[in-house]
C-alpha cells in the first residue's frame, strides 16, 4: 500500500479515505471485481456509497493506479495497476476469469516476437476464450 500511496502523490491524486478504501479492496482482491463488488467489499462495516466508489475508481483509473477491463459479460472490472501484464483465460460458459501467469514463458515469447518485428513491447492485453472441460479420470 505504501507504493500506491507514493504513486498517488507522484501523480497528483489526493488520497482520500474513500480512494484508500477502494485501493485496499483491490490490493486484497484475488479476482477482477466489478464496481458493485468493490462497493460490497468496501462497505462491509464502513459507510461508503456506490457513487463514491464509481468516482474513486474513475479518478484512480485516470491516474493509472487501477486498470479497467471489460470481459465477455460486458461488466467493467478492475485490478490494481502495476502488476505485470498477463493474459486472462475466460470461460465462455461460466464467465470465470483466470489469470495466466507468466511463469510459462509467454511474456518472453511475446517480447521476442515483438523484437523480431522491430518493436519494444511496452504492454499488452491478451484474452483467451475457452470452455472448462472435466478432467479425465
Amino acid at each position: 500500500m505504501d507504493r500506491l500511496e507514493a504513486l498517488c502523490r507522484e501523480r497528483g491524486v489526493r488520497l482520500t479515505e474513500q480512494r484508500r478504501l477502494v485501493l485496499e479492496v483491490l490490493e486484497a482482491a484475488t479476482d477482477h471485481p466489478c464496481t458493485f463488488e468493490i462497493h460490497r467489499r468496501a462497505s462491509a462495516g464502513r459507510p461508503i456509497g456506490v457513487a463514491t466508489v464509481y468516482r474513486a475508481l474513475n479518478s484512480l483509473a485516470n491516474a493509472g493506479l487501477v486498470t479497467r477491463h471489460v470481459f465477455q459479460d460486458g461488466k467493467v472490472r478492475y485490478e490494481r495497476a502495476g502488476v505485470t501484464p498477463h493474459p486472462h483465460l475466460i470461460d465462455v460458459v461460466t464467465g470465470e476469469i483466470v489469470e495466466v501467469t507468466n511463469d510459462d514463458g509467454l511474456a518472453r515469447l511475446l517480447e521476442r516476437e515483438a523484437a523480431r518485428r522491430g518493436f519494444w513491447l511496452r504492454s499488452y492485453r491478451l484474452r483467451l476464450f475457452g470452455r472448462r472441460v472435466a478432467p479425465a479420470d
